[in-house]
């Protein structure tokens, strides 16, 4: 149960941001599961996904 609640963290293929050193993160859930993908604030895969966001109602 508990592990339903424990995000799976997701390196950013682009820019390979982690915890550590990312300043923006975006989050994907689905099925159960929760994930987290660090990004650099430049990063484009970022500013795909706040584009994909806004799209979303």
């Amino acid at each position: 149960m508990f592990d339903l609640l424990r995000p799976e963290t997701v390196m950013c293929p682009f820019c390979k941001a982690t915890a550590a050193d990312g300043v923006v993160r975006t989050l994907r859930t689905g099925a159960g599961s929760l994930s987290v993908t660090w990004h650099v604030l430049n990063c484009p895969h970022y500013a795909a996904d706040r584009i994909l966001a806004e799209n979303e109602s």
